[in-house]
């Protein structure tokens, strides 16, 4: 990928070297079981999820970090994320596990490169802390992950924001028959050497555009863009948008006769989701 935007770039210096491309530990499980956290914001439930779900291979956490809906004192928030990361530095040192670190719109607002008016949450006392630790953090973090057939990020990754704000794939072919892997790829090398592509580009004030980013798009603008666009085979994760029946949406995308999109903003609910080999599952705490 050429991009040459000084004004747009991260302030830090990550090669493509960094984790974030890096396959899984142990891809050649037999059965890799994937526990999918939806978004934290501030929210400690997550502890409990991890002790609970202990023969996960995988564990997602899709974002937002931070800007808590529950009235989570701020260094609090900033605490728990430090949490979650040493819960990741420490499962990954001491098992095969793998601890994956999504990037939310709720933490893309704290970011350096940053210059919009922030949006609901925001904690203007906060952060610099916030922006410090998410810096620190950058290089263990992505925005999209892929296992199997399942793609998670935050939001949804939109076939017309990859063409508009990605670009051709070059010698691999359109978009609508790119694999799972350079999608992801294109996903994650794009938002660490043009950040700017995944601020709020749409013109409806929720989100609800085809060509929103991985961080800002809505799930009916989601299904849109990508139906007859995106190989079927496909299965979208994301958090971003609350549901109001989370059990009940499950139910409907289990049910699903075309491409199959799951929704795991549910922590609120005290609802995650569980995938062994594709198999999706509800899980409780």
């Amino acid at each position: 990928m050429s991009v040459n935007d000084a004004k747009n770039a991260i302030l830090l210096d990550f090669g493509p070297e960094i984790s974030y491309i890096e396959e899984m530990k142990n891809s050649s499980k037999s059965q890799q079981k994937m526990v999918i956290l939806g978004d934290i914001h501030g929210r400690d439930s997550w502890k409990k999820i991890v002790e609970m779900e202990q023969s996960a291979d995988v564990v997602v956490f899709v974002g937002d970090y931070f800007d808590s809906k529950d009235r989570v004192a701020g260094a609090k928030q900033l605490q728990n994320f430090k949490d979650i990361v040493t819960y990741k530095n420490h499962t990954e040192s001491t098992s095969q596990k793998q601890v994956v670190l999504l990037f939310g719109n709720h933490d893309f607002h704290y970011m350096p490169w940053f210059t919009r008016e922030p949006y609901s949450g925001y904690l203007p006392y906060m952060a610099a802390k916030y922006k410090r630790v998410l810096v620190e953090t950058l290089p263990q973090m992505r925005v999209a992950f892929a296992l199997g057939d399942v793609l998670v990020s935050h939001a949804g990754v939109s076939v017309e924001w990859l063409r508009r704000f990605v670009g051709p794939t070059s010698t691999l072919g359109p978009w609508e028959t790119a694999d799972i892997q350079t999608i992801s790829d294109a996903v994650n090398e794009t938002f660490f050497v043009k950040p700017s592509a995944f601020d709020f580009n749409g013109f409806n004030p929720f989100g609800d555009d085809p060509q929103q980013s991985p961080i800002w798009i809505r799930p009916d603008a989601l299904k849109k863009a990508n139906a007859g666009s995106m190989l079927p085979s496909i299965t979208q994760v994301f958090g971003h948008t609350t549901m109001r029946n989370p059990r009940l949406q499950f139910a409907e995308s289990l049910l699903s006769t075309e491409q199959a999109y799951f929704h795991a903003d549910m922590l609120g609910d005290g609802c995650y989701l569980t995938c062994v080999n594709g198999e999706f599952g509800l899980g409780e705490v």
